[in-house]
């Protein structure tokens, strides 16, 4: 008994030694009486000094006591795989993401624009300026240029950084726009002037827009070609109200194979009542051109024949005179007779004329270049000059008609 208590007095004296080397710590709960531990010194311990105390006690007490504080210390003492630190999603961090465009940062800008992960840096004065919406939005309405402004814009529709930027190179350098615009650019400025109410530039540039894609008949015709543009012109026309290139862009999608969708961007998508459109356009443009050119109207009579009179002594009637053989030696040519010749006659010069030349083929679901190309064909002297006119002045008719059917698909809903 005594040695042990010899013992004990030396446990404490070590403590007091490591207690006082390490000088005062934070202050440590009080471990429980049931682990029969000395009484503290006034000196608080670091959590270093708390293991190694604790340690020293253990090896005063029983020995299942001593070997589980030895395996906690073990385990403790074991490296711990690092925590991923998450970052707190912060504007400022945001920021640091975004990159700055290489030439519209300006030293002097007072307006923040992010878009597409860039950040343009531009002048409150100038959007105030070009747009009475933005300008309305803006601190002061754009009027204080002295002061910094980081904003968000409400802009109408998915503007573009490219589009933007496009706008920003324009009243950057206008010369540079000041004959030509490729097609391109001009959808691109349309874009950004219509996401940013730009109002007074909007109107020339869909001006200037409008000339590449006439929507009268003459010019129509004249273009045999489809633009390949068209199905991002029509999702422009829908995307920013332009009715003027509805028509035309839409007319060349419906005679383009698969109505060129492979050449839109996925934001650029046509909509679904649009596609419903274009397949119904498309089935109309084609019948109508089977009727027109796959053979002649079989209702067709020959103006000088029409309003012949009959009479008592065996006239034949207009169509049996059309099919009649002319006697031997009575053939002349239709400018000579004034009429067209036999059914059989014209039939052959027909095929010849339309299928055999490809313009059949050409033109399925081009009905107003198809009849174009009909109206310009050399038509022989198998039919008469007066139904040679009527015939083009009938196509021509339906031209039109063709052309304003096209409208009518266009404005269903």
């Amino acid at each position: 008994m005594a040695r042990g208590r010899d013992e004990n007095v030396t446990n404490n004296q070590a403590v007091d030694q490591i207690q006082r080397s390490r000088g005062p710590k934070p202050r440590r709960r009080r471990l429980p009486d049931s682990h029969h531990c000395p009484p503290r010194s006034s000196s608080p311990l670091t959590p270093e000094t708390s293991d190694v105390a604790s340690e020293v006690h253990a090896t005063s007490s029983d020995p299942v006591e001593t070997r589980s504080a030895r395996r906690k210390r073990q385990s403790s003492s074991e490296p711990k795989p690092a925590k991923k630190r998450v970052k707190p999603a912060r504007a400022e961090n945001l920021v640091e993401q975004l990159r700055k465009h290489e030439r519209f940062w300006l030293a002097d800008g007072n307006v923040v624009v992010e878009l597409d992960g860039i950040r343009f840096r531009v002048h409150q004065s100038w959007l105030a300026q070009h747009s009475k919406r933005i300008a309305a939005l803006l601190p002061d309405k754009g009027k204080n240029g002295g002061k910094f402004e980081q904003i968000t814009l409400d802009f109408r529709g998915a503007l573009k950084a490219i589009d933007f930027e496009t706008l920003l190179l324009l009243y950057d350098n206008p010369g540079n726009y000041r004959h030509a615009i490729e097609p391109p650019t001009l959808m691109s400025l349309i874009r950004a002037a219509t996401s940013l109410d730009f109002d007074s530039d909007l109107v020339w540039l869909v001006k200037e827009l409008e000339a590449l894609w006439p929507s009268n008949l003459e010019e129509l015709a004249a273009n045999p070609e489809p633009h390949l543009d068209a199905p991002e012109v029509a999702a422009l026309a829908r995307m920013c109200n332009i009715d003027g290139l509805l028509k035309p862009a839409f007319y060349d999608m419906a005679r383009m194979p698969g109505f060129g969708l492979d050449k839109l961007e996925e934001s650029e998508q046509i909509g679904r009542a649009d596609m419903l459109r274009l397949i119904r356009m498309r089935e109309y443009l084609s019948d109508m051109w089977v009727q027109a050119a796959v053979r002649e109207d079989p209702a067709f009579v020959c103006q000088n024949l029409r309003g012949a009179p009959s009479s008592d002594e065996g006239t034949s009637t207009p169509s049996q005179q059309a099919d009649e053989k002319p006697e031997l030696g009575s053939i002349a040519s239709a400018s000579v007779a004034s009429t067209c010749l036999l059914v059989t006659a014209r039939r052959e010069a027909w095929v010849r004329l339309v299928h055999d030349s490809g313009i059949c083929t050409q033109f399925r679901y081009d009905p107003l270049r198809g009849l174009a190309a009909l109206i310009n064909i050399e038509w022989t002297d198998d039919w008469c000059k007066a139904c040679k006119e009527k015939r083009k002045a009938d196509w021509h008719i339906m031209q039109r008609s063709i052309w304003e059917k096209v409208g009518e698909y266009l404005r269903e809903d």
